[in-house]
Order: structure tokens, then sequence, then C-alpha cells
């Protein structure tokens, strides 16, 4: 009679993937991390732990994984992926459009309810060029 073989647990599977294969995944991220330029050690170890995070999501189902090590490499590399295709569309925006050559000059409010040089620092130039574009004239 053949010995009855002992199911391991969905938790337990899991515990060991982690203790075997978290160096595989740190370095698996750590390659990917310095493809991009950047070998940054504590964003590797915040991608390894949303690897394996997205592991422990598979529940019940990581017990039907034949290859564990090849299905966390392919969940590391997509976790630097999906951490650069978030990072695209959050580089800040300068919010100041105005001119720089207003950066030293005193602005007082005028009663239209926006800013201009103050009297004591006026650039005809510059005051004219507002002026046009303020009342919408052209040239």
């Amino acid at each position: 009679m053949p010995a009855a073989t002992a199911a391991i647990s969905p938790i337990d599977q899991f515990t060991a993937a982690y203790h075997q294969y978290r160096p595989m995944v740190r370095n698996t991220i750590l390659g990917r991390l310095d493809q991009y330029g950047a070998p940054d050690t504590h964003l590797a170890e915040d991608l390894t732990q949303n690897t394996f995070l997205a592991l422990l999501r598979y529940g019940d189902r990581i017990t039907e994984v034949r290859n564990i090590g090849g299905l966390l490499r392919v969940m590391a590399r997509q976790s630097v992926s999906h951490h650069y295709r978030l990072k695209r569309n959050q580089n800040e925006k300068p919010a100041d459009t105005g001119s720089w050559q207003y950066a030293n000059r005193n602005l007082g409010a005028t009663a239209a309810g926006y800013y201009a040089p103050t009297a004591t620092d006026s650039d005809p130039d510059m005051d004219e060029a507002l002026r046009r574009v303020r009342t919408g004239g052209g040239r």
C-alpha cells in the first residue's frame, strides 16, 4: 500500500516559496531596475513584496502551479513594468506658466483682479504685450 501523502496547505506552500525564491525575485527586479538606469535597493524591496503579495492573491490556486519559480520571475518583471507605467503618469508639471521676467519684479493687484507690475517697477514693452494679450488684440 502506498504511503499517503499529506496535502500541503496553500499558506505553507506560499511560505516555502517565499523563503526559497525571495532572493531570485529580488535579483530579477534589481536586474530590471538596472536596465532602467536606477538600481534602487529600496524600490527593489518594495517591488519584491508586491510580487509576493500578487502570489498570495492566487489563494488556493497556488497548489495547482507547477513551476512557482517561473511564475514568480514573470510576476517580478511585470511588477517593474507596472511600476514604471504608473510612474510615467505621475510626473510633475510646473504650475507656474507665467513669464520668467516677473521673477524679481514687484506686482500689485489691479481692479480687474489680476496682478501687474507696480508703477515703480514697470517695463513698457512687457506691459504693452500683456495689455494686448488681455484684450485679445493680436500684434
